[in-house]
């Protein structure tokens, strides 16, 4: 169940990066990169209480997964809809209801990146057992701040054309509710889970989404250069 959701928190992560890539400047892209830092700041001291202990039992509470199962599925359909009306802002809002909604999903970025924060620094303490709290902390929240701001905008520079961009941003939201449902039902399913992780079907479902990116980045390339 760790490796699920291990993989679960990086669509979140990429979805988090390719979100911010939106933004309209830098500037904007590291204020929010800024924010990831002092969260990470703001948390170190609970983090640095937590167990690995902990993290299990949370992970095997079918409870507490259907709980995060609603929070992750909220977000991703948040995002979802962020792409559509990306596509449909090119009419017109011809009102204020639909232009706050607008100005709502092109503002938020992302409440789930700050589980991703907390439970890899989180890791990050449990790699450096015998190291203050606060200097595992500093060094990994100024390394996620200054990560995410160049991740973000190398993103949004090489894979330019925003139509990609939103093409991707869609289809890694899919995978997150997809990977939701696998990591959260966590044997409330009708058929007997098992202890250990399908690698070959994980490898194969990632092996399809890149290509499947891939062939969308080259579709794109071929049409911009026909035009």
């Amino acid at each position: 169940m760790e490796y699920i959701a291990g993989i679960l928190l990086g669509f979140i992560t990429l979805s988090f990066l390719l979100k911010i890539g939106f933004y309209p400047s830098f500037r904007q892209i590291a204020l929010a990169a800024t924010a990831c830092a002092g969260f990470v700041l703001l948390i170190w001291n609970q983090a640095a209480e937590q167990s690995r202990t902990q993290i299990a039992d949370f992970l095997a509470s079918p409870k507490q997964m259907q709980d995060a199962a609603v929070w992750i599925t909220l977000e991703a359909m948040i995002m979802i809809a962020f792409c559509f009306d990306s596509f449909a802002g090119y009419r017109h809002h011809d009102n204020l209801f639909k232009r706050s909604i607008s100005c709502f999903l092109n503002v938020y970025p992302g409440l789930l990146i700050g589980v991703v924060l907390g439970y890899a620094l989180t890791q990050t303490i449990f790699a450096f057992p015998g190291t203050d709290f606060r200097i595992v902390a500093g060094w990994f929240a100024a390394s996620a701040g200054t990560g995410i701001a160049l991740t973000a905008w190398l993103f949004r520079k090489y894979l330019g054309d925003k139509g990609l961009r939103l093409e991707l941003l869609f289809t890694t939201n899919l995978f997150i509710l997809l990977m939701g449902i696998i990591a959260t039902e966590n044997g409330q399913t009708c058929y007997q889970s098992v202890s250990n992780v399908d690698w070959k079907t994980t490898v194969t479902t990632l092996i399809v989404f890149i290509a499947g990116a891939g062939l969308g980045l080259i579709w794109k390339l071929i049409h911009k250069t026909k035009l």
